[in-house]
C-alpha cells in the first residue's frame, strides 16, 4: 500500500518557500558592478535548484512503497530513540559548524574555511574514507571558486 510520507510534505514546503523567494527576488534591482552575474543571479540559481530537488523528493516519495508495520508493535529499523537523538545532535552540531563557518569565512578566506568545514562535515556525517577526504573537498571547493572568480567574475575572500 502506498503511504504519504514526510518527504512529500517537506518537498511541498520547499516549493512554497521557493515561490516566496522568487517573489521577493523580483524586487532585487539589477545593477551589476562589472560582473557577468548581477545581484539576483545567485538567488535565481538557488531557487531553481531548490525547485528541481524538491520535485525530485516528492516524486521519489510518490514512487516508493512503504510497508505498513504490523499491529504487534514492530517498529521499522532505525526508528529507536537513540538513533533519533544522534541524528538531532548531528543536525545541531552541523548548524553550529555552519555558524562558525560564517564567522571564519572573512578572516580565513574562502578556500581554507570551506575546506575545513567540508572535511569536518564529512566526519560529522560519518564518512571515513581517506580518499574522499582528499578528493571531494578539493574538487568541489575548487570548482565553486573557479566558477565564481573566473566565469562569473565575482570576488571571493
Amino acid at each position: 500500500m502506498r503511504k504519504i510520507r514526510s518527504d512529500i510534505v517537506i518537498g511541498c514546503g520547499l516549493l512554497a518557500f521557493s515561490a516566496f523567494a522568487a517573489w521577493r527576488t523580483l524586487y532585487i534591482r539589477g545593477q551589476s558592478a562589472g560582473t557577468i552575474a548581477g545581484p539576483s543571479f545567485l538567488p535565481w540559481l538557488m531557487i531553481g535548484a531548490i525547485i528541481v530537488l524538491s520535485l525530485l523528493l516528492v516524486l521519489r516519495a510518490r514512487r516508493a512503497t512503504v510497508p505498513v508495520p504490523a499491529e504487534t508493535g514492530d517498529q521499522p529499523a532505525g526508528n529507536d530513540m537513540g538513533t533519533k537523538r544522534r541524528n538531532f545532535l548531528r543536525i545541531g552540531l552541523f548548524a553550529v559548524m555552519l555558524t562558525a563557518y560564517s564567522a571564519a569565512f572573512m578572516p580565513l578566506g574562502y578556500l581554507p574555511a570551506t575546506l575545513l568545514v567540508f572535511v569536518a562535515g564529512m566526519l560529522l556525517m560519518g564518512e571515513r574514507s581517506p580518499t574522499k577526504f582528499f578528493v571531494l573537498p578539493v574538487l568541489i571547493t575548487g570548482a565553486v571558486w573557479f566558477g565564481f572568480t573566473r566565469l562569473l567574475q565575482v570576488w571571493l575572500p
